[in-house]
């Protein structure tokens, strides 16, 4: 199998936090930056709204950036518009724009779930609660290529033709996003 692209979502319009929230440094780098720091060499595209394509070029260069003009159309959308870049035969990845606790580790253990016949992967939490990444075979395309508009990646993680394999992630790299004001100012790089 080959190494997936990874998709982050990066286009939300971020009226609860009331700014761009990927972009925007928290201590020393922002979320985005975190984000493209624990993929390391992977391949990325990265959708942002239209006034963050500069900054997002200027953090991820090796990226490609996809602008989503119609956000209020939700993730389903934004991931339609990054696939439309992705070779059908290849796997693909998915991970939120706000998770600055993203670690390489994460990444690399969620990957080495996608093999032989799993069609997608994901860390889980003590409970079963699903985090990022999640990875989706060439095979599971169609299905994520079917989803509706919003912010609908669940229906295809769950989706019951889909043969899946998780992991319990013991730390918060799966599981923090960053959706408030009171998230924002909490986190540390502890």
């Amino acid at each position: 199998m080959s190494d997936p692209v990874y998709v982050i979502l990066a286009a939300g319009e971020s009226q609860r936090m009331g700014f761009d929230k990927t972009v925007t440094p928290l201590g020393l780098r922002s979320p985005l930056a975190r984000l493209v720091e624990a993929l390391g060499q992977r391949r990325a595209v990265i959708v942002v709204p239209p006034n963050l394509s500069d900054e997002a070029t200027r953090i991820a260069p090796a990226a490609r950036i996809v602008i989503n003009r119609e956000q209020v159309r939700g993730m389903a959308h934004s991931l339609h518009l990054a696939l439309s870049l992705i070779e059908r035969e290849s796997p693909f990845a998915v991970l939120l724009g706000d998770m600055p606790s993203m670690t390489e580790a994460t990444i690399e253990r969620t990957e080495a779930m996608l093999c032989g016949d799993v069609d997608v992967a994901f860390p889980v939490d003590s409970t079963g609660t699903g985090g990022h990444p999640v990875l989706f075979s060439a095979r599971a395309r169609p299905i994520v290529e079917a989803l509706p508009e919003g912010d609908t990646l669940r229906i295809a993680r769950d989706d019951p033709s889909l043969r899946r394999a998780s992991w319990r992630c013991s730390d918060r790299s799966a599981f923090l996003d960053l959706d408030v004001p009171s998230d924002w100012r909490a986190f540390s790089d502890a």
